[in-house]
């Protein structure tokens, strides 16, 4: 059995019985080898039988693994969302921009296309999770096997702007039961959330998958990943933008 094989069964066997799994004594070889593995997930847990993927994540930071996920339809769910029990192992919390496309991306899009693209803009969460035990210590390759940690997208109320956002002054708050965990402007990694999205149109024309009118992208973190304790309310706020709950069972 190879790598690929032997992490996508691990990881299937995950989200069929509801149990982490112990990490592999192997890695995988490549970014490849990893999507091969989102694939072979996807495939086996029957994600994306009806319809191709409508919703994505985008992760990494300047210098590093740019990465995303596909996002099955049941994991996106909008503001004041309770999360069922169960639902995961633990609660990673991530504020980010979501975005939804008004227009197909292909392969050969750039920024201005992907701005013309968008339709409108999202305060949003996402709920992260591991299928690994000690997930926190996997290696990249096989956190990015893991659906990037992805579990489900939180959406709040959408907006349009006229004009062209100035990240540079954005704020954004991530509060706790009412207490403030983060707080910082012009937090996102690459300075304009939408710096990667030119590279998830190449990612996802390549994957056979290429960006639709309609999609949804959450865009990268402004926060940093929060590990929130069960039963809390979680708020983001993205100042001028809006703001998105969820509240963890």
């Amino acid at each position: 059995m190879s790598a690929v094989q032997q992490v996508a069964s691990s990881l299937i066997r995950s989200w069929r019985e509801g149990r982490q799994q112990a990490l592999p004594d192997l890695n995988l070889a490549s970014e490849a080898e990893a999507y091969q593995v989102q694939r072979q997930v996807a495939d086996a847990i029957g994600w994306f039988d009806s319809a191709p993927p409508r919703a994505w994540k985008l992760g990494g930071a300047p210098g590093g693994l740019i990465s995303a996920a596909a996002v099955p339809a049941g994991a996106v769910q909008l503001s004041g969302w309770q999360v069922p029990p169960g639902y995961c192992f633990g609660f990673g919390i991530e504020g980010e921009v979501i975005v939804r496309l008004s227009r197909d991306l292909d392969g050969h899009a750039d920024l201005v296309e992907a701005y013309a693209a968008i339709d409108s803009w999202m305060p949003g969460i996402e709920l992260c999770d591991t299928r690994w035990l000690s997930g926190d210590q996997a290696a990249p390759l096989l956190r990015l096997a893991d659906q990037q940690l992805n579990r489900a997208l939180i959406l709040g109320a959408p907006r349009t702007f006229e004009q062209r956002l100035d990240w540079t002054q954005q704020r954004v708050e991530l509060r706790v039961n009412g207490e403030t965990k983060f707080s910082g402007s012009a937090s996102h990694p690459f300075g304009d959330p939408l710096n990667s999205l030119p590279w998830l149109a190449r990612h996802a024309a390549g994957q056979g998958n290429p960006l639709r009118a309609g999609d949804l992208v959450a865009t990268g973190s402004w926060t940093g990943l929060y590990w929130a304790p069960a039963g809390a309310r979680v708020e983001i706020e993205f100042f001028g933008m809006g703001r998105g709950v969820l509240v963890l069972k």
